[in-house]
């Protein structure tokens, strides 16, 4: 009875064991249910049914590829000065009667600086003026007479050399007291002066400085060797040789027309039309020739394989793309490339190890610029002083 009792249970725990397993095995090749996901549901595929590792988009940061060009680049220490700067003197000697000027303060062409006492001078400068439309009026009279033969030809003669005698007196005069009146040559901006009135002012002593700072020359020289890189109207960065120190733009305006023979160097300036630069200063100088086109992308969207270099592209359907690129130059975090890449081809900047051929990548947010900004480098005020004082060059892109 035990015995019959226990083939009966052993029957049912066995039925029931296999009905569990045919249930699991429908519910594995059923579709899925109407509520599932569709991460769920298309978890194991990617664009276009594609097999994809891991189940889901990886996580990559995108950037935008960017026109640039390759370019060499000179860094060198320049001087500067104004576009015009002389030293007021003096042409005579002469006590000081006014100072007309403020130091640091502008002055039109014309504008009397200095004047000096001039007294004696206004004298002999009046005496010439009463002489002189006497001398001129007889000079008329004797001729007119020579004329009617009522005056000798010499007498009308003497008449007339005696006017124009009178007339270089009076020219001489005027000249005089104009020496007294030192003007200033072009508009600018005086510099400090030492000379007050009741001063004695020899010839050639030096008044003040006169600086037009409508624009600056920086004035520079590169190696003979990178004389062929250079051309008029090149732009031209240059900044005082610290790394917080503003940046002034510029261009070339002026290429020596010989190499010296000692030094080996070009004299080269550069026009910078911004008054607030320093005459006299010392400026780290920095510029890039034009070069090749090429694109600029991240450092980190290189990666390599037996094949070579390359990047991973978003294509039009939003899947990634394998494209191989040629390093042409590369900086700290930029590299310029050429190859199956052009510029707004969006890239992966990061996370490029993560990628499959396939694999659905986010867009990339356009930022104009944004790698050339990063770059810094050859045109930073840092970068120009490192190397400025052997000239150095290197290689760039704009």
């Amino acid at each position: 009875m035990k015995g019959l009792a226990g083939a009966a249970i052993g029957a049912v725990i066995g039925a029931a064991a296999m009905g569990a397993a045919l249930m699991l095995v429908t519910d594995i090749g059923a579709p899925a249910a109407p509520g599932a996901s569709g991460a769920q549901a298309g978890a194991a595929r990617g664009p276009g049914g594609a097999p994809q590792r891991g189940g889901s988009a990886p996580a990559v940061a995108m950037a935008m590829a960017e026109a640039s060009s390759i370019g060499r680049t000179i860094e060198v220490i320049g001087e500067a000065r104004a576009l015009q700067s002389i030293e007021v003197t003096s042409e005579v000697d002469g006590f000081v009667a006014e100072v007309r000027f403020a130091p640091g303060k502008r002055v039109a062409k014309g504008d009397v600086l200095l004047k000096l006492e001039d007294e004696e001078q206004q004298i002999a400068l009046d005496r010439a003026r009463a002489q002189f439309p006497v001398a001129k009026a007889n000079s008329e009279r004797y001729a007119k007479l020579a004329a009617d033969n009522a005056a000798s030809a010499l007498e009308a003669e003497a008449a007339f050399n005696a006017y124009k005698a009178l007339e270089a007196d009076l020219r001489a005069a005027q000249f005089a007291v104009a020496q007294r009146r030192i003007v200033a040559p072009f508009d600018g901006v005086a510099g400090l002066t030492r000379a007050d009135p009741g001063d004695f002012i020899r010839a050639g002593d030096v008044i003040t400085t006169l600086d037009d700072i409508s624009a600056i020359i920086v004035d520079f020289s590169v190696p003979q060797e990178t004389a062929d890189i250079l051309e008029i109207g090149q732009p031209v960065v240059a900044a005082l040789a610290s790394a917080s120190a503003r940046r002034y733009e510029g261009v070339i305006s002026a290429i020596d027309s010989r190499v010296d023979a000692v030094s080996r160097t070009l004299r080269v300036e550069a026009r910078f039309n911004d008054s607030s630069m320093l005459p006299g200063a010392v400026y780290a100088v920095s510029t890039t020739s034009r070069g090749a086109p090429a694109v600029a992308l991240p450092g980190l969207a290189i990666q390599w394989d037996r094949a070579g270099a390359y990047v991973w592209k978003r294509g039009a359907d939003g899947a990634a793309m394998r494209a191989p690129v040629v390093i042409l130059q590369r900086t700290d975090d930029i590299v310029l490339v050429e190859g199956s890449i052009a510029p707004g081809d969006e890239v992966v900047a990061e996370g490029a190890d993560r990628v499959r051929a396939g694999a659905s990548l986010p867009p990339a947010r356009p930022r104009t610029g944004a790698l050339k900004a990063r770059a810094g480098g050859a045109g930073s005020p840092s970068g120009a002083a490192s190397g400025a004082a052997s000239g150095a060059t290197s290689g760039a892109y704009e």
